[in-house]
């Protein structure tokens, strides 16, 4: 049985120097048959062949939208020219170890499961105008096991680390509704119909921007925003025990705030006796070298004057 076509879609907007380091994520990989469904949201107008050069074996399908239409629309294209048994994303800035779909379609090949994810390595970036990268730093790695309640509370599995059958991702697809969190609200409405099989192993790249390239950020308002409407979209989804476990979350973090508060007076405390103790000690030492020095030189002088 021949292994199965993997479908990867990639959205992008005006950042051709990042596309081509994604690209060449996808066309390291140990699996195939692949191929990719770029899609260009309204962007500069690229120029693929040294994108077909970069993928080699890896079919490019390349759509050009007439205008910027948003990443919900951008990824419900992608799904519609998807071919694929199986169908996973990765954003222009974002990069695959060579590994990353082999282990994940070999799991959900194995398995019941028709969703997988893996750990990432979240690495912060720094970038010039031209998107060269400057320095990066690798931050942390992240990997969660499932839980359909914990993923209504925090968007904690990032797109790229997913890999889906491609019938229930193009039943599902993305609510263009959404501007900002519309993968977080497929994945909920994923996980209303399928458990979601965690594979804890690093086999993907997360780049987060640097700080201080707040351009690229969303405000923190919007995200506020964002956050209550998939709240507000799936609040008949959480559970009783989900909001006390929460309270109770909340009790411990405040309780153990205030031990640590009065463990910092404490040591607070400690240091300025001992900073005082110090002093004291200091005090005397340069008076006894004072009092020592100066009979030294009056037994002298008046040794000399004998």
């Amino acid at each position: 049985m021949s292994p199965p076509l993997v479908s990867i879609i990639v959205r992008t907007k005006d950042r051709p120097q990042l596309v081509q380091t994604a690209l060449r994520s996808i066309a390291s990989q140990t699996h195939r048959p692949l191929e990719v469904i770029l899609v260009n949201d309204g962007g500069c107008a690229l120029d693929v062949s040294p994108f077909h050069e970069i993928l080699g074996s890896v079919t490019l399908h390349y759509e050009h939208l007439s205008s910027s239409r948003g990443r919900a629309h951008v990824g419900n294209v992608g799904i519609e020219r998807a071919r694929g048994s199986y169908i996973g994303f990765l954003d222009d800035d974002d990069e695959f170890y060579p590994e990353h779909i082999e282990v994940l379609v070999s799991s959900l090949e194995t398995t019941e499961f028709d969703i997988a994810y893996t750990s990432v390595e979240f690495v912060e970036k720094v970038y010039d105008r031209d998107f060269r990268c400057l320095s990066s730093n690798q931050k942390h790695v992240f990997g969660r096991a499932f839980s359909n309640q914990d993923l209504i509370i925090a968007n904690y599995i990032p797109l790229m680390s997913l890999l889906f059958q491609a019938g229930l991702l193009k039943d599902l697809k993305f609510d263009e509704r959404f501007e900002l969190y519309e993968d977080w609200d497929l994945l909920i409405r994923a996980a209303g119909r399928r458990d979601f099989l965690f594979i804890d192993r690093v086999t993907a790249c997360y780049n987060q921007w640097g700080e201080s390239q707040i351009a690229f950020n969303s405000p923190p308002l919007d995200i506020r925003e964002a956050t209550l409407e998939i709240y507000s979209r799936h609040k008949q989804c959480i559970l009783p025990e989900t909001i006390f476990d929460l309270r109770e979350a909340g009790y411990d973090k405040d309780k153990r705030i205030g031990e640590l508060g009065t463990e910092l007076a404490k040591m607070r405390c400690d240091l300025g006796t001992r900073d005082a103790s110090l002093r004291k000690m200091q005090s005397r030492t340069f008076w006894k070298m004072m009092t020592t020095g100066y009979y030294r030189l009056k037994r002298k002088i008046l040794g000399e004057g004998c």
